[in-house]
């Protein structure tokens, strides 16, 4: 059967709650100088376009002091589009969903996928990628295809998309919770998990940052999991976002990008009937 665990966090960890954000990030990323949000009043004044992002490799980073990202150069794309000027605004996962609401931010582009749960309270817009996931294991493991999974102890992290996914998927699975990856990883090395369910655009930092050796046997495409910009239910800009993200994969825009940060990873089926 399917057994899920609480894992408590050691101190110093941030717990990422409520957040359906595919992936997560080991402790301490690189510093940045991003503008944080303070107040409602500034999320939307003078044709600018505020997007709220969360420090996680390649979705948005920095390197030698250069943002980058593929999150970030689409969002760059979409609001040099609508004619607005984008403001990156850096803050902790958990705070992403209240920030939008609260309208401190316009829109969130961290790589989150599209769920029931999420669009109850908040609009989506046009797919601009899809989920993958990724199963981590140590060097030594005898975990190879997907098939070696079933009775191991997988460690995911608490509140992505891969907690429900493995649930929904894998019923001869015990399934143990951490903080974040940077825990995940810690309970492999400890014996506590044989593999690690991560989302697949996070794994390259996941292993460099990792303090043991890990490899990725498993990596696939899960089905109808699309990653969109996240926004305010009703939002008027919708229409221009996604118009913006349509016309950046027919321009051949997006598949510049998306080869930049995830050449690995095929190209979808959706992307392809659009011309991509």
């Amino acid at each position: 059967m399917n057994h899920t665990k609480l894992v408590v966090a050691t101190a110093g960890t941030l717990a990422l709650l409520g957040a359906v954000i595919f992936g997560g990030q080991l402790a301490n990323p690189a510093p940045t100088t991003t503008k944080q949000a303070t107040d409602r009043a500034s999320a939307s004044v003078g044709g600018t376009l505020r997007i709220g992002v969360t420090s996680a490799e390649p979705a948005y980073y920095k390197a030698d002091g250069v943002t980058k990202g593929f999150d970030y150069e689409m969002a760059r794309g979409v609001a040099d589009q609508m004619g607005t000027e984008p403001e990156f605004v850096e803050m902790e996962l958990n705070k992403l969903f209240p920030a939008l609401k609260a309208g401190k931010i316009d829109m969130i582009g961290a790589q989150v996928t599209k769920t029931t749960d999420l669009e109850r309270d908040f609009d989506f817009s046009a797919p601009y990628f899809e989920t993958y996931v990724s199963f981590l294991v140590p060097n030594n493991s005898t975990i190879h295809t997907r098939g070696d999974v079933h009775g191991k102890t997988i460690a995911v992290v608490a509140g992505t998309i891969q907690e429900r996914y493995l649930q929904d998927q894998y019923q001869q699975v015990d399934i143990v919770k951490a903080p974040d990856a940077a825990a995940a990883v810690e309970m492999i090395g400890r014996g506590e998990a044989d593999v690690f369910c991560s989302g697949a655009p996070y794994v390259e930092s996941i292993i460099k940052r990792a303090p043991i050796a890990l490899n990725e046997p498993i990596r696939y495409r899960a089905k109808q999991a699309p990653i969109g910009f996240v926004i305010r239910s009703g939002d008027p800009r919708k229409e221009q976002i996604d118009a913006a993200i349509e016309d950046m994969i027919r321009s051949g825009e997006w598949l510049k990008i998306k080869t930049t940060y995830f050449e690995p990873d095929p190209l979808a089926e959706m992307f392809q009937e659009k011309g991509a």
